[in-house]
């Protein structure tokens, strides 16, 4: 009996111990400090700013602003930026745009979801060496290999499975508040420098003939050119994709204020027009009555 109860004695303490361990292992598991998961990485910073890597490569070396001829980036540069965009809505596609303080650039990505891990807000380090810089019809865009089976080389996207090589995360929530242009100031932005970066304009309204539009064309996919203007009478246009999944909704018909990253758009004449490409329906905050 006497050495019945201390096997029993035995097993009991033994199950407490193991649960206690258990219960140990597993809060050691998921409860890290916040500052530990949401931080920059140690040690990583950026070597160069967006607008010192731009004067670099798009005068320096070859002259990328004006020719459709990739530049392969050989030295150790790092630059580090803010996610100002992602893919969640589809209205920008398998592209991480991220600026700093001077500007912004975009890397094309092979890969899609990409707001899963570098949503807006997210700050990353792009380690470009080994990378191709490359001038598509006026835009910046930074990728892994130069596709020559077109008519024209193309830049073809950091694999999924090198992204990590090149895009290092770092801390998330981020805050970005966009700079207050006019149309005016639009309309006449340095094309480099001021390219992918966010921006508000203020007291604007769609115009009377686009008021029956959508964003887009969803049914054939195609792209939509909505335009706004102020009070000035200046316009510009809001492009979204037809694959965005707020395409076939109406436009706002009120004004206020538009918030999305200034793009570049280059027509068949060969003229760049300089537009805002909107991340969601949410940057299209018109709650005012119209003019």
């Amino acid at each position: 009996m006497k050495s019945s109860l201390i096997n029993k004695v035995l097993i009991t303490l033994t199950a407490a111990v193991m649960a206690f361990a258990v219960s140990s292992c597993v809060k050691d598991k998921f409860s890290a400090p916040a500052a530990l998961i949401n931080a920059d990485p140690s040690g990583m910073q950026a070597t160069m700013t967006t607008l010192q890597f731009k004067n670099r490569y798009c005068f320096g070396v070859a002259h990328t602003l004006d020719s459709s001829r990739p530049v392969l980036i050989t030295d150790s540069i790092i630059l580090s930026g803010v996610i100002n965009a992602d893919d969640k809505t589809g209205n920008f596609y398998k592209q991480l745009i991220l600026q700093d303080a001077t500007g912004g650039i975009q890397v094309k990505v092979e890969a899609t979801g990409l707001y899963n891990e570098y949503p807006i807000g997210r700050r990353v380090f792009i380690k470009c060496k080994g990378l191709y810089l490359y001038n598509y019809l006026g835009t910046l865009e930074m990728g892994s290999y130069i596709d020559t089976t077109g008519p024209q080389p193309t830049l073809g996207g950091i694999p999924n499975t090198l992204l990590s090589t090149y895009v290092v995360k770092g801390a998330s929530g981020v805050p970005l508040a966009p700079v207050k242009y006019t149309i005016a100031d639009l309309n006449n932005a340095n094309q480099l420098y001021e390219q992918s970066t966010l921006i508000q304009v203020d007291s604007v309204e769609f115009i009377d003939g686009d008021l029956g539009l959508t964003y887009s064309d969803p049914f054939n996919k195609a792209f939509g050119n909505i335009t706004f203007t102020e009070r000035s009478r200046n316009t510009a246009v809001v492009r979204s994709s037809g694959y965005a999944n707020f395409a076939a909704v109406p436009v706002a018909q009120g004004s206020g204020t538009l918030t999305g990253i200034f793009t570049i758009y280059q027509k068949s004449n060969g003229t760049f027009i300089n537009q805002i490409g909107i991340r969601d329906t949410t940057d299209v905050q018109f709650s005012s009555p119209r003019f």
